[in-house]
């Protein structure tokens, strides 16, 4: 019953009008992060580089793609100025994370998260100390779940239109936003900080009705753009879906 009457408060936090502080980033300040967590999340640049070095930039330095890419990214930069504030120097929005893997892969994918968190820590006048654990928690996990999914229905799944757009775009749209959710609030939670237990509480499930919108403009922004821009979408092959059926 307790976790009952928490679900709906998050609810609440969601649709009552509260203001929002304008100096955090996606959830994360350092002032919720104890030492041992200032270190572990430096572990982020080295995957950072890694996709530095595997990124198509032949393909992205065209001046159509490059353009794509740098719209989506202010795309995703307006989105992320929506934002819920659940405690001081911690708030939640939506990521988007699920588009950009599935338009550009994983590796630009996790490129724009990083262009787009340095926009954001600069006109919110955000913590830079927390800026690789924000790196880690809003891009590296949320990318690397809706890769894994779409490698999934790839290698396993029927080659279908239906199949790609709810499996690989509604389902781990939903399942990046869980997750992402779920290891904040570990990290929040194994770490000694200000935040209370019924805060850390609400915090946690606030994900669970922020997956369906997150799903919901992940499957219909893919589904618009493989109608009429399939060739934006660099993880969909037309004549692998649509030419077999």
């Amino acid at each position: 019953m307790l976790y009952i009457n928490r679900f709906f408060t998050a609810i609440e936090l969601i649709y009552s009008p509260k203001p929002i502080l304008d100096y955090v980033v996606l959830d994360l300040n350092s002032i919720h992060l104890s030492e041992i967590w200032q270190a572990v999340h430096w572990l982020y640049w080295p995957v950072l580089l890694f996709a530095l070095y595997k990124a198509p930039w032949r393909i992205m330095l065209q001046k159509d793609s490059s353009n794509i890419l740098f719209a989506t990214c202010a795309s995703i930069f307006l989105l992320w100025q929506l934002k819920i504030n659940v405690a001081d120097g911690l708030s939640v929005h939506l990521l988007g994370m699920t588009v950009l893997t599935l338009m550009f892969r994983w590796q630009v994918a996790l490129i724009a998260q990083a262009i787009i968190l340095v926009g954001i820590t600069l006109v919110s006048r955000a913590d830079f100390q927390a800026f690789a654990m924000n790196g880690l928690l809003s891009g590296v996990v949320p990318v690397a779940i809706s890769y894994a999914i779409w490698r999934f229905n790839e290698w396993y799944l029927p080659a279908n239109y239906f199949v790609y757009i709810f499996i690989a775009a509604f389902l781990a749209a939903a399942l990046s936003m869980l997750f992402t959710g779920y290891l904040s609030y570990r990290v929040l939670s194994s770490t000694i900080n200000q935040l209370s237990t019924q805060t850390l509480d609400e915090y946690l499930l606030i994900y669970i009705p922020m997956m369906y919108p997150e799903a919901f403009l992940t499957g219909a922004v893919i589904s618009i753009f493989v109608i009429y821009k399939p060739h934006w979408i660099s993880t969909f092959d037309d004549r692998r879906y649509l030419n077999r059926r």
